[in-house]
């Protein structure tokens, strides 16, 4: 059932955002919750809120999916760092193209493949990969911190990317939103 988000989630998607430097994405989006195994969260129109929240029948979904609020963390989907890509220069690596089409097959990421890369960048903390247009392409973990980043060996380990999709269609069709990383 879709609905509003509680008092709790919303603090964990607000902290989440936070952490790739969007915070402010959470006051511009219009946010519904869906209840399941875990709480998914939309991003919707106004017009669409209003017609998702509370129907029954529920619509099969209602925006796009931006992650799943756990317990203690917002998970975001592939779909939602390609938002937070946008808004946010924070904890993201751009890659060359050649390095791109690696990434997309499920390739870690080598440091001499990085063109750009943000110096708040910690080992083993979760980082967008981007490509030259600093559009998400996947979510990895940096091996080293920003000064070992360019270094001539692998030093993104590439967790999901958008290729994944590709890679295994039969099990993405049943799912709305579900990524695992």
């Amino acid at each position: 059932m879709y609905r509003g988000l509680k008092k709790n989630e919303l603090t964990l998607v607000r902290r989440g955002l936070d952490y790739w430097g969007a915070f402010d994405l959470s006051k511009d989006l219009n946010l519904v919750a869906k209840q399941g195994d875990k709480v998914e969260i939309f991003v919707t129109t106004p017009e669409v809120k209003f017609f998702a929240i509370g129907r029954d029948p529920e619509p099969m979904t209602a925006g796009l999916c931006i992650g799943e609020v756990g317990k203690k963390q917002f998970l975001p989907t592939l779909e939602g760092l390609y938002l937070i890509a946008r808004a946010s220069e924070k904890k993201k690596v751009e890659v060359v193209g050649q390095a791109e089409s690696l990434v997309l097959y499920g390739r870690d990421v080598f440091g001499t493949s990085i063109t750009w890369a943000d110096e708040s960048i910690r080992q083993n903390e979760r980082v967008i990969i981007a490509n030259k247009f600093g559009e998400a392409i996947g979510v990895g973990r940096a091996r080293y911190d920003y000064s070992g980043l360019m270094a001539d060996k692998v030093t993104v380990t590439n967790e999901a990317d958008v290729g994944l999709y590709i890679r295994n269609q039969d099990i993405m069709a049943g799912s709305t939103c579900r990524l695992e990383f």
